[in-house]
């Protein structure tokens, strides 16, 4: 295997790894709040959970990207990739912005202060 194709699956995983966070938090606001106060329903609600289609969406995810995942370990060194991994978080920052979230200029400052440090950790 070429080592450029590493870097594909790296990128493929990041990117599911973000929209499984992004599937879960689409989930959570169809569900709503979770119950704190009442015990009564927290049964209920976790089967809700259990039974939502964005949960299959969430594996589905993930478990690609974990196989993917694995693949680049098999390569690469673990102190170069994973704070390669930190770059999904410009794609839930993304998804933050188009969903409304609110998002300060402060969350868009610190995440690209994060994605300028991968930079330099992977500068050789």
């Amino acid at each position: 295997m070429k080592l450029w194709y590493i870097y594909i699956f790296l990128g493929i995983s990041i990117l599911l790894g973000a929209f499984g966070q992004i599937f879960m938090k689409i989930m959570m606001n169809h569900l709503g709040p979770f119950p704190l106060q009442d015990k009564s329903k927290w049964l209920f609600y976790a089967f809700s959970i259990l039974t939502s289609k964005y949960l299959w969406y969430v594996f589905l995810c993930y478990g690609i990207s974990i196989v993917l995942w694995l693949m680049v370990l098999s390569y690469a060194d673990l102190s170069l990739v994973r704070p390669l991994m930190s770059l999904g978080y410009l794609i839930t920052l993304a998804y933050g912005i188009y969903s409304g979230e609110s998002v300060t200029n402060e969350r868009i400052i610190g995440t690209f202060l994060i994605i300028g440090g991968v930079f330099f950790l992977t500068k050789h």
